[in-house]
């Protein structure tokens, strides 16, 4: 089976949440008055009435235990639509592994569960184990599922080895974001940026310079920095600005034995020891936060807000929690979004992900796995996703004058908002009672993030070699070298020195596979 082709778009979390989906239409019309009333048709999943009533638990991770007011109203008008009664397992999301682990292993399975990633160890054992199902031949007549989900989504679900797919995306966000640079600090030192907030990476580094030697602050004090960066979840450091100097991932390569290339692993390319390099410059010279090595993603944000960092990377649809976080700390914080060209002068990003915010697998516990597909093929219609975008008439909005009046605070919509996204409808994330004003702010700088992405050929594909216990501790020297190199500690020929070994011992079979596996990929278009 051949699902339709999807543009890659994105999404923006104001007020809602952290990850987007991607868009094109825009959300449901909000000038309209109540949900217009329209007849079952199979293609929006509202045939279900005509079948008999089934019962289904749904498994899944989210902010809290208790379904809130506004998700219990979606899931009776779910129920209604689809014939169906669902009920919920909502482990704590601290314990959620365990309780998962715990189902896995008993075989007192909901029909579908949530996993966080299609290379999860469980998830992988479970199918081989047979205990998640594949769900092609439920997926034919699922039009919104197909529709509005990333080709690449599908590409990361068929882990069997047998071409086929075993679940159903939970879209995310395929977008490259921009920096968020203090605006009172580009004021206070004069500092216009172009209307299009499109900067180079030169201009990008001169104003880093005057953020750290200038007090933009204006405290008297050289206490600021001008990026604010963090370590990653393994305690690694990575060069930064990596879109800026070209470094998209695997693409074509110039040449050389292999067809496809990552520069990070390219012993004829330089493109990752510059961006070593300068990373080391800039850290050297007290550009980016010293403390930036030492730090979690949570904590850099802090630094940023309360005025020690003046630029940090981010999604645009942060705007507004950002500001009000800022301005409790000081009245005078203002924001600015920018983004960097490339050395070419492109508007051009690495995509972030396979457009998954993990997915949802259905279980051998599944009497009627067709209808499972059923119910999240509703949810993606355009009755379900009205619903799942702007609520329930009288509760979430109620209508006056032909116009939806929505409610004034956000409300809690731990599983209505986590359920489903389109790929198609960035709108989604944006708060449906926000200001014409504020999403002229936002929406802008959404869009740009999604039209420049370019994507990595590899598709988060990990070759064989890749799992293996020597690989796994060889690979270690990487972030070890790399931390050296930011810090001081190590030149950037020592960089390639370890890559030299580890071409010896695994790149080549490593360089083999991903080719084989891109290639196999590439020709299936």
């Amino acid at each position: 089976m051949k699902f339709k082709k999807t543009i890659a778009c994105v999404g923006v979390a104001v007020l809602l949440v952290t990850v987007a989906a991607c868009g094109g239409k825009g959300g449901p019309a909000e000038n309209g008055a109540s949900k217009p009333s329209s007849s079952p048709s199979s293609s929006e999943g509202t045939a279900e009435t005509a079948k008999p009533k089934v019962s289904m638990k749904i498994m899944g991770e989210f902010a809290s235990s208790n379904l809130s007011e506004t998700d219990k109203l979606l899931v009776k008008s779910i129920e209604e639509a689809t014939n169906t009664e669902i009920k919920f397992d909502i482990p704590p999301s601290t314990g959620y592994t365990e309780r998962l682990q715990l189902a896995l292993t008993t075989g007192e399975l909901a029909d579908v569960v949530w996993f966080p990633s299609p290379d999860d160890a469980a998830f992988l054992k479970a199918v081989k184990d047979g205990v998640i199902v594949p769900i092609d031949e439920y997926l034919e007549g699922a039009e919104n599922i197909q529709k509005y989900s990333y080709d690449v989504s599908w590409d990361a679900l068929r882990v069997n080895g047998d071409g086929k797919v075993y679940g159903i995306p939970r879209t995310t966000v395929i977008r490259s974001d921009g920096y968020w640079f203090r605006k009172d600090w580009l004021d206070k030192l004069n500092i216009q940026l172009p209307e299009n907030n499109e900067i180079t990476l030169d201009q990008m580094i001169e104003i880093m310079y005057k953020f750290s030697k200038e007090d933009p602050d204006d405290n008297g004090k050289h206490d600021t920095y001008a990026y604010g960066w963090a370590m990653q979840p393994d305690k690694s450091l990575r060069p930064v600005f990596q879109n800026e100097q070209g470094l998209y991932g695997w693409q074509e390569s110039d040449g050389g034995e292999y067809k496809y290339m990552n520069p990070q692993y390219d012993l004829n390319s330089n493109k990752y020891t510059k961006a070593l390099d300068l990373t080391a410059k800039l850290f050297k010279e007290g550009v980016i936060d010293p403390d930036g090595p030492t730090i979690d993603g949570s904590k850099a944000l802090e630094r940023f807000q309360s005025g020690k960092t003046g630029v940090i990377d981010g999604f645009a649809g942060h705007y507004e929690t950002f500001l009000n976080a800022g301005k409790q700390i000081n009245p005078n914080f203002e924001l600015a979004y920018v983004f960097v060209k490339n050395e070419q002068g492109e508007m051009k990003g690495l995509g972030q992900g396979t457009g998954l915010w993990g997915f949802w697998a259905i279980t051998s516990s599944a009497k009627e796995p067709q209808r499972v597909v059923d119910v999240f093929n509703y949810m993606l219609s355009d009755e379900g996703w009205d619903s799942i975008y702007t609520g329930i008439e009288g509760h979430d909005y109620k209508v006056e004058n032909n116009k939806r009046v929505y409610a004034e605070q956000p409300l809690e919509t731990f599983v209505r908002k986590n359920m489903v996204r389109r790929a198609n409808d960035y709108m989604f994330f944006i708060n449906p009672a926000i200001s014409e004003e504020l999403k002229q702010i936002l929406v802008p700088n959404i869009e740009k993030a999604v039209k420049r992405i370019v994507m990595s050929k590899d598709r988060n594909f990990t070759p064989a070699i890749a799992k293996t216990p020597p690989y796994l501790d060889f690979n270690k020297k990487f972030s070890e070298v790399t931390t050296k190199i930011i810090i001081g500690d190590a030149q950037s020929s020592e960089y390639k020195e370890v890559l030299q070994d580890w071409n010896a011992k695994f790149g080549q079979t490593y360089l083999k596979e991903m080719n084989d596996y891109i290639d196999q990929m590439e020709n299936k278009k």
